[in-house]
């Protein structure tokens, strides 16, 4: 990755000469120092009202034409298109962000929330994570209305306000939505961020931009071991602490076998005239068959590790004694799961419970989001957003994917077939590596720049 110079595959960057770039980056800047962080009941409202207010005056002509509606903290934009016979886009973002971790607000070059604005870059939190997608959708829509351009299709503009911590905003949304019987021909989220190097994938000399069509799923366990404590001189039976060890060693070795799951052999295919790794070469020539051979081979790769993989980190350890000559009490770990799409909540469930047997220490479920839906590279969307990535950014080759986190989008299943999750931003891999959710997030204004374009292209020839 940090061999990649993203900015040798920026091209066309003339296009769309009379956008107003600079006061895009101004605007963005003002998004920033809005102070939008979710605290559930305890949340400070008035920085999501600053932004909302910012969003109305900043962006007149979607104002004039679009219906605007606050739904909690979340925000519902529809600019109605002129055939209703079509189904519309759906374009996300949230609002929130993430807070900036105690101890390190002095390492910031710029505050956090200052909403600084330099030559060269917008700083602050959500510069990257995900201010810049949000007030980028409202640039591309602004910049189309403003030239008297009307669209065909209707535009939906969702933008949650929890998205980092309990998605109600967009579960809320999409409920809404599903209610009025809305129906989207495609949907846009956030996604990956970088350009990714292809020898990672057994193809070097080759850049790629993934689209992601599904994400994986969430699940949090808690495991319980009981103790009775005691002096360490007679521990018979063994401690909670080392039944909870025995439990946890047993989990890791029920692990399912790594495994190819559709859209990770779509990747395959799509990259397999250019794999020159063997044995990957050999074996991506027939990716059915040796979907085994190749799972296992992705699996030993850190980058590849967790799309063949689901997951499982141990995160959280409570109940040892405060002395090592005193047996511990109850005693309990957190693991959480990371579902590859197609594993469900219950799957895991079994497997940690047939390794549980006999060891006396029990799983609780503390929650739970399914994995995505899997769509694919032929659904609606999907050749329009390769098309204005790969206008913008040469020599990249577009491969679907999934993320590995997850999204709001899942929450709008039910009113779209086809959801797409890619940033269009391309920061340099250094930004991402330290920015998102870390110290001195930014994003440069090229960066900004090159992003809006690609959804102006995006909108042009999917709503126009």
């Amino acid at each position: 990755m940090s061999g990649i110079n993203v900015y040798a595959h920026y091209t066309c960057e003339g296009e769309y000469p009379d956008l107003d770039y600079a006061g895009a980056a101004e605007r963005l800047a003002q998004a920033i120092s809005c102070r939008t962080i979710d605290r559930g009941e305890s949340t400070d409202e008035a920085p999501f009202e600053r932004l909302h207010a910012l969003v109305r005056s900043s962006y007149p002509h979607v104002m004039a034409a679009a219906d605007v509606e606050e739904v909690g903290r979340s925000l519902l934009i529809t600019c109605p298109g002129t055939d209703p016979s079509l189904p519309c886009a759906l374009l996300l973002a949230h609002q929130d962000v993430v807070p900036v971790a105690p101890g390190t607000e002095s390492a910031w070059r710029h505050g956090a929330f200052a909403g600084h604005l330099d030559e060269s870059h917008v700083w602050g939190r959500g510069a990257l994570d995900i201010k810049d997608m949000l007030m980028g959708e409202l640039e591309a829509l602004e910049y189309l209305l403003a030239r008297g351009d009307r669209p065909r299709r209707t535009v939906i503009l969702a933008f949650g306000a929890d998205e980092e911590t309990a998605s109600t905003g967009a579960t809320r949304l999409a409920a809404i939505l599903e209610g009025r019987g809305v129906r989207a021909a495609w949907l846009l989220d956030e996604g990956t961020t970088t350009m990714i190097d292809g020898a990672v994938w057994g193809a070097p000399g080759y850049v790629l931009a993934d689209v992601c069509v599904s994400q994986k799923g969430y699940l949090d366990l808690r495991l319980d071991a009981r103790g009775e404590g005691g002096h360490s001189s007679n521990p018979f039976g063994g401690t909670s602490l080392e039944r909870l060890c025995t439990a946890v060693a047993r989990i890791a070795e029920a692990r399912p076998a790594p495994s190819l799951t559709p859209i990770v052999r779509d990747t395959f295919r799509a990259l397999a005239p250019h794999v020159a790794e063997e044995p990957l070469r050999t074996l991506v020539k027939d990716v059915d068959a040796n979907a085994d051979a190749i799972a296992g081979l992705a699996a030993a790769r850190r980058e590849l590790h967790p799309f063949v993989m689901t997951t499982m980190a141990v995160d959280m350890l409570e109940g040892g004694s405060a002395a090592p000559n005193v047996m511990p009490g109850d005693a309990s770990a957190t693991v959480n799961f990371r579902l590859l799409p197609g594993t469900t909540a219950d799957d895991v469930l079994a497997w940690v419970e047939g390794a549980l047997g006999g060891t006396g220490v029990t799983a609780t479920l503390l929650h739970a989001t399914p994995a995505g839906r899997v769509d694919s590279a032929g659904k609606a969307g999907y050749a329009e957003v390769a098309e204005a990535l790969t206008h913008f950014y040469r020599d990249v080759e577009v491969v679907p994917s999934f993320v590995c986190g997850g999204t709001d989008a899942i929450r709008y299943e039910a009113v779209c077939d086809s959801i797409l999750r890619v940033i269009p931003f391309r920061p340099t891999p250094e930004e991402v590596a330290t920015g998102v959710h870390g110290v001195d997030e930014r994003i440069s204004r090229r960066t900004y720049a090159q992003g809006i374009r690609v959804l102006v292209r995006l909108l042009e020839k999917t709503v126009l």
